[in-house]
């Protein structure tokens, strides 16, 4: 018998919750370890998306964003990140959310919680940034995108390429060439509010000597748990996230898919030492759909 780090709890509420959304799918895992807890999927096609997944993760990215903006001394949460209505970057113009006012005097603290995406935009051109910055954050800080993950099953470590022209912007709000899904968001998230990198892993890894992530600085980490708990207190994430007790915070995402009338739902969130990432496809806003499918897991969780 292969034992699993699941949870039986966790696990059967993780099924329960995607069963209300179709193409569906949700990964929880435990902060302090890196064990995953649960797995679930509801598709037609039966892939299984929640490990293997490649889409776009919309403004759920603006966590690593985010880190990467401190880490290199451009801001800090209390620190300025004006929210226009538009802003443009190399010839491409991005926008806010319908109906989304802007703030001039914004912190970034106040642009996080409310997913403002011009303010992420007007900053990727300060100095320090490059093309590259964005990649090495995730790679050095996250584990992303270096191809050695071992979860114990097949599974897609996350890609953040670096780019140049206007996937440079739009990778910042989780567009362009970004590619993940809910194993590498709820990892993402277990390494903000930790401050390390622990590989998730589904059956318990052989010891080896690759080169681990070196995970953030601690005061990075302060900051992006803080601003989370800002985002399900009082941000895009308040609704999906109210009524859950103890330490919570939470990050939403919608992702344009071309050809698609309808953004793919994410959101990622934890609550204690369990954090968890879902994705709809076509489910719209993140806090809609797979708002209230991280909310089921992390209820079961605490």
């Amino acid at each position: 018998m292969l034992r699993t780090t699941l949870s039986a709890g966790v696990q059967a509420a993780a099924e329960k919750a995607v069963q209300r959304y179709a193409e569906s799918s949700v990964v929880a895992l435990k902060p302090s370890t890196g064990e995953v807890l649960a797995v679930a999927n509801h598709r037609e096609d039966g892939f299984n998306a929640a490990f293997q997944g490649k889409a776009a993760p919309g403004s759920t990215m603006k966590i690593i964003t985010a880190a990467m903006l401190i880490d290199n001394g451009v801001t800090s949460m209390n620190g300025p990140a004006p929210c226009p209505d538009t802003a443009t970057w190399q010839s491409q113009t991005f926008k806010n959310l319908t109906g989304m006012e802007p703030n001039e005097k914004a912190t970034l603290a106040n642009s996080f919680l409310r997913s403002c995406n011009t303010a992420f935009i007007k900053l990727i051109d300060e100095k320090p940034l490059t093309d590259a910055s964005l990649q090495q954050e995730a790679e050095q800080r996250f584990g992303l995108g270096r191809g050695d993950w071992k979860t114990g099953i097949a599974s897609f470590d996350g890609s953040v390429p670096a780019v140049s022209g206007p996937d440079r912007a739009a990778g910042a709000i989780g567009q362009g060439q970004v590619q993940m899904n809910p194993l590498n968001m709820a990892s993402v998230t277990a390494t903000a509010i930790t401050g390390a990198f622990r590989q998730p892993y589904l059956v318990s890894p052989d010891l080896d000597d690759r080169q681990r992530a070196k995970g953030l600085p601690a005061g990075t980490a302060a900051q992006l748990k803080q601003m989370m708990r800002l985002t399900a207190t009082q941000g895009t994430a308040a609704r999906a996230m109210s009524g859950l007790s103890g330490d919570i915070g939470a990050k939403t995402g919608s992702a344009e898919v071309a050809g698609n009338a309808t953004s793919d739902s994410w959101f990622t969130g934890f609550r204690g030492d369990v954090a968890a990432a879902a994705m709809v496809q076509q489910g719209g806003h993140g806090g809609d759909a797979a708002g209230p499918i991280v909310a089921a897991v992390l209820r079961a969780g605490g």
